[in-house]
């Protein structure tokens, strides 16, 4: 991707970068620069506290600093949602969303980490995209700041629930996740930015070893080991018994709840005998449930769960004792799933 680009970088990084290209720059200027560009989303540099015009020239000749290409945009006039396509400097598309909150005139950004996918979970429309590459930490972070410029409103989360298995792409998506978190970048607290996973357990493990601040949400979808291989093969490799000591760990080190995430499928993945594997491996340990439609149905695939299957099972779920919510799975107008943007320009 070539030059290191200005929205992948955190202060420090910035000022280290123009210093080992012998120029000089105080911490104050990268603070600053960074806060006109990715914190105010502005072009040029900033005038108020002007930076030496040397530091300019060597921004703009050492760091790339153009946006995405937005391709596309889609708003889903029922609820709020907008899907948002872009193009890479290499022809490579990824996707984001912007989220409304409960809070009115707030909204979360639905974040992308890799273009395509390798998982291949049956539900998901990335998945049979395949995978291409990960997506760089400036990649995502330009996405961020695409959507929030335009936002009606104040962003103030970010989820890495978009295109790909952030866990595979870790190293990138915990720089993106600091820029966001950063006064002079995103401005996003810590606590309101989720990484999510499909249950890949020795990055889970990585991940909590690090002391990572941000929270951490689990694909789960099924305690039963066959049907979780059908729905989930690409974490098969690893025992739901595995996974579930991983989550029990995390929890235990973080002392927060960690989310585990539900994609719903009517008639097969509501039933009972999911309710009593839950209670089987996650007894005493810290959780909330997110239970999400699937947002790709098709003729062969899985269908959504009536609102009586979806009531039997949120009733169950409430008799292990942890918080249930479900989270609305929004843009259900064309090319809403994850991935139908860019599999229909692919």
């Amino acid at each position: 991707m070539g030059r290191p680009h200005l929205f992948g970088l955190l202060p420090d990084q910035l000022a280290a970068q123009l210093r080992d290209r012998g120029v000089a720059i105080r911490d104050a200027e990268a603070r600053r620069i960074l806060a006109h560009v990715i914190g105010a989303g502005r072009a040029g540099y900033p005038t108020k506290s002007p930076v030496p015009r040397a530091v300019q020239r060597a921004v703009d000749e050492h760091l790339g600093r153009a946006p995405l290409e937005l391709l596309e945009t889609v708003p889903d006039p029922a609820d709020g949602f907008v899907r948002y396509l872009f193009r890479s400097p290499d022809g490579a598309l990824s996707e984001a969303v912007r989220i409304p909150l409960a809070h009115e005139g707030r909204f979360s950004v639905c974040l992308s980490s890799q273009v395509g996918c390798a998982m291949d979970c049956a539900f998901c429309a990335t998945g049979r995209l395949g995978f291409t590459r990960n997506l760089a930490a400036w990649e995502m972070v330009a996405a961020f700041c695409a959507v929030r410029d335009e936002a009606p409103g104040r962003v103030t989360g970010a989820v890495f629930m978009g295109q790909g298995e952030p866990l595979l792409n870790m190293e990138q998506v915990i720089q993106a996740a600091r820029v966001l978190s950063d006064p002079c970048g995103g401005r996003v607290r810590a606590e309101g930015i989720t990484v999510s996973t499909a249950g890949i357990v020795p990055a889970i493990r990585r991940y909590t070893a690090a002391g990572h601040r941000y929270r951490l949400a689990i694909s789960l979808t099924s305690t039963d080991p066959a049907r979780r291989e059908a729905l989930l093969p690409g974490v098969a490799r690893w025992p739901i018994e595995e996974l579930a000591d991983a989550i029990r760990d995390h929890a235990l080190t973080t002392g927060d709840r960690v989310t585990v995430a539900w994609v719903v499928l009517g008639g097969a993945n509501t039933g009972d005998d999911e309710v009593e594997g839950l209670r089987r491996l996650f007894d005493g340990v810290h959780l909330r449930f997110d239970l999400i439609d699937v947002n790709d149905p098709r003729p062969d695939g899985y269908r959504r769960a009536t609102e009586a299957e979806l009531a039997h099972f949120r009733d169950r779920l409430r008799t292990l004792g942890v918080p249930v919510v479900r989270r609305y799975s929004g843009g259900i107008a064309a090319h809403a799933a994850c991935g139908m943007l860019a599999a229909r320009r692919g």
